[in-house]
């Protein structure tokens, strides 16, 4: 054998075992999914799992607010392969051709999904976005700080009542969920879409300035679950899971679900319009359907699982689990048919620009608030000075 063929049957052989020890796409590029999910939202071990599995490296960022993955969403995905995002923005993100169609035979572990939440109208045929998480949006408190909690958004947000803990409570940084929670204090029904106009944002817009003085902010899951474990919130808008967590290290915090308006919400997976490594996406979305990988999410969250609760039930009752047994009985996971749910709308692109207005406009006002009292306080003083000036050079 001559050394030009020598050279290539050993280029071959190099190149076969380089590919049996390191999966790869092309000539020498890594397998990736890059990941893009709201923090604190999924076991990181999985994230491990899955890698060792099927030797695709997870690129894995979070982020705070819908908003935020709208904004990655609307540029064609920000260089994510996978983005979970709100229900809300479902819809909009299917109209506005913003995510791929679904190749769902590469998704068999679809047939895990809950048909109640796979049958829910943002995407009813996981025709672009598989549900992965639910949950509900209410109210954490601290007992040794809230000796009466509140039982309904309307008592929450009144500000006589938040008055009694100034600086102390929090509402969401997702600024639907803030306003949604306004609408129903104020008497308003979400779900009917004639409520969604100007005339009811406005009226939004002045109670939430009303009340924003007695707000330490507007926080996301990353800034209220630690603050509560510590003690430093007494009262805070959340989603039912993260109490759960926070729980586990400081025991006096409690959840409220509201009576007037206990609404849920769904979480989605979407592959972005400009997605590069699709397969890997697809790969990443059934590995997180998988009944064994949901229950431990489910574990690491607590929020309720788009998969069946019955399969993570054969999980747990199979692997003699008496945590994740306990979970799936906690109320707060999987509320009791007694509580009525209240099902989040999913917006259109009116209801997106009334949100956004409102947000805008509060937050324009929190911001600048501090500015004008300086500047004010400059021009008080200024002409105090110059009054005491003249005064003098009259005597």
């Amino acid at each position: 054998m001559g050394f030009t063929a020598r050279l290539l049957v050993g280029f071959l052989l190099g190149l076969v075992v380089a590919t049996l020890l390191h999966p790869v796409v092309g000539f020498g590029e890594e397998r990736v999914v890059r990941v893009y999910n709201y923090s604190e939202y999924i076991d990181k071990s999985v994230l491990e799992d899955f890698e060792r599995e099927t030797g695709i490296k997870v690129v894995y960022d979070e982020y705070e607010a819908a908003e935020e993955a709208w904004a990655k969403l609307s540029v064609g995905g920000g260089g994510y392969d996978v983005i979970v995002i709100a229900h809300t923005h479902v819809r909009l993100a299917i109209e506005r051709g913003l995510v791929r169609a679904l190749d769902k035979s590469l998704i068999p572990n679809i047939a895990n999904l809950d048909p109640l939440v796979a049958s829910h109208p943002a995407d009813p045929r996981q025709d672009y976005a598989i549900p992965y998480m639910w949950g509900i949006t209410g109210i954490a408190y601290d007992s040794r700080c809230v000796e009466k909690p509140p039982e309904t958004w309307r008592e929450f947000l009144d500000p006589r009542f938040l008055e009694r803990y100034k600086g102390r409570v929090s509402l969401l940084e997702e600024f639907s969920d803030v306003v949604e929670a306004t609408m129903i204090a104020l008497g308003y029904d979400i779900t009917d879409r004639g409520s969604w106009n100007e005339r009811v944002m406005r009226e939004v817009i002045e109670h939430l300035r009303g009340i924003k003085g007695y707000l330490i902010g507007f926080w996301g899951a990353a800034k209220y679950m630690p603050a509560l474990a510590r003690g430093e919130l007494c009262l805070a808008q959340a989603w039912s899971g993260d109490v759960l967590v926070v729980r586990e290290e400081n025991s006096n915090v409690g959840f409220v679900t509201p009576k007037d308006g206990a609404y849920f919400w769904v979480d989605f997976l979407v592959i972005p319009r400009d997605a590069r490594n699709v397969r890997e996406a697809h790969m990443f979305i059934d590995y997180l359907l998988r009944p064994d990988i949901a229950a431990r999410n489910v574990k690491a969250v607590y929020y309720s699982s788009s998969v069946k609760k019955s399969l993570l039930e054969e999980v747990a009752e199979k692997s003699g689990d008496e945590e994740l047994k306990a979970i799936l009985e906690d109320p707060l996971v999987y509320p009791p048919a007694s509580v009525k749910l209240i099902p989040s709308p999913v917006f259109d692109e009116e209801m997106l620009r009334l949100i956004t207005m409102v947000h805008t406009e509060v937050m324009a006002e929190t911001q600048w608030m501090p500015v004008a009292a300086v500047v004010l306080a400059v021009i008080v003083i200024s002409a105090v000075i110059t009054y005491y000036i003249l005064r003098r050079r009259i005597a």
